[in-house]
């Protein structure tokens, strides 16, 4: 309705006299839009559209009131007031142009629906298939672009893609990978040579016991179940087969090598993105002979909830530099100890350490260290029982 009143013009209106209040009333009987009603010192103030300006005047005779124009506000009045600045009115038509143009593109897609894919590669696959930011929007035929898509994706069962105007959504259903049936009949057998420690048979029959040497792919739990009448019955087993069982950690480190030591210290450039153009807001110069690593984020702005085709991007640069290492006897063990400690977070995490031997060697370019250990773990893998 504003922007309506805005292209029309309207005014602004002082009634004054002998109670203005009720002339209001009349313009209203008469089916004359009136807004903004205000009385200041006995005036009333009141807006209307420019062209009742003629019909009110009429009202006024034999009226004990009289109208005067306080403003004229909307476009109309612009444009008269600048008739003679040819340069304004040329440059007013080139900006409604190009916004005419620039509304036959999409300007923002948001996707949804995703949790194992990134929005990265998401996109890509979509641009590949013509849906991208900047694509002109009237496709032949979304349906065939949803096709393609859900084709390169794979993992995806379905895509919705909707195009309204600049605007864009991409919605994804994943494919749901079937969980294996539980009661799939099923013994539980030894994933790695192991001695026992205890056994926790849910379902099923133990067929070891604690102090048993097993090796890998033994029976521990069996699923086909003999009853005291004498019948069989073919269960899925299930339980816990706590052993101890013993792992090796190689580590190979060249007694010289080089890394990359990055600077902490980040350089940051921003820029604009609109309607898929980067405007530079800051000109820091990279350098042509260093190497760096850059990290980008991207947020855009939202205008009453809704996303605009406008974005802030903060890029950080961290310069990094080749260092030459020469590993001693004196910090080769400090080395292996943070390695061995990362790989216990990441591989035994869910494993008790009950002990651990290194034994470092030195060879002509390498360190050579082999690390053994012993671990209280849950060995028991389960394995389907297969009918002839």
């Amino acid at each position: 309705m504003k922007i309506i009143r805005f292209f029309k013009g309207y005014v602004t209106l002082e009634l004054s006299g002998s109670m203005p209040e009720r002339f209001v009333n009349v313009l209203i009987q008469n089916g004359v839009a009136v807004w903004g009603v205000k009385s200041i010192n006995g005036n009333v103030y009141c807006r209307t559209s420019a062209g009742n300006f003629k019909y009110i005047k009429r009202l006024v005779k034999n009226k004990s009131v009289s109208v005067h124009i306080t403003e004229k506000l909307g476009l109309p009045f612009i444009l008269n007031k600048h008739k003679n600045r040819k340069g304004l009115l040329v440059g007013a038509f080139l900006f409604f142009a190009v916004f005419r143009l620039l509304s036959y593109f999409v300007w923002n897609i948001d996707y949804y629906g995703f949790d194992n894919m990134s929005v990265s590669h998401v996109k890509d696959v979509m641009q590949s298939v013509g849906v991208y930011e900047g694509a002109y929007n009237k496709f032949d035929s979304l349906s065939d672009l949803r096709n393609k898509a859900l084709i390169a994706l794979g993992n995806a069962s379905w895509i919705t893609v909707n195009v309204d105007g600049t605007s864009g959504e991409v919605n994804i259903t994943e494919t749901i990978k079937a969980e294996p049936e539980t009661d799939t009949p099923c013994n539980i057998v030894a994933d790695c040579d192991a001695q026992i420690i205890r056994v926790d048979a849910q379902r099923g029959m133990s067929v070891v016991k604690s102090g048993d040497a097993v090796a890998k792919g033994n029976l521990l739990i069996s699923g086909i179940i003999e009853t005291p009448l004498g019948s069989t019955v073919i269960d899925t087993a299930q339980g816990a087969v706590i052993a101890k069982t013993s792992r090796t950690q190689e580590i190979i480190v060249p007694k010289q090598y080089i890394y990359k030591s990055i600077d902490t210290n980040a350089m940051q450039r921003k820029n604009v993105k609109l309607f898929g153009i980067l405007i530079p807001l800051s000109f820091h110069n990279v350098g042509a002979n260093r190497e760096y690593l850059s990290f980008t984020d991207e947020q855009r702005l939202e205008f009453h909830n809704r996303k605009a085709s406008l974005s802030i991007l903060s890029e950080d640069i961290y310069y990094y530099t080749d260092k030459n290492v020469i590993m001693t006897e004196k910090n080769i063990n400090d080395y292996i100890n943070t390695e061995l400690l990362l790989r216990e977070v990441f591989e035994y995490g869910d494993k008790k350490i009950i002990g651990r031997s290194i034994n470092i060697t030195a060879e002509e370019d390498n360190y050579n260290c082999i690390a053994e250990y012993e671990l209280e773990e849950d060995i028991a893998v389960k394995k389907q029982i297969l009918f002839e």
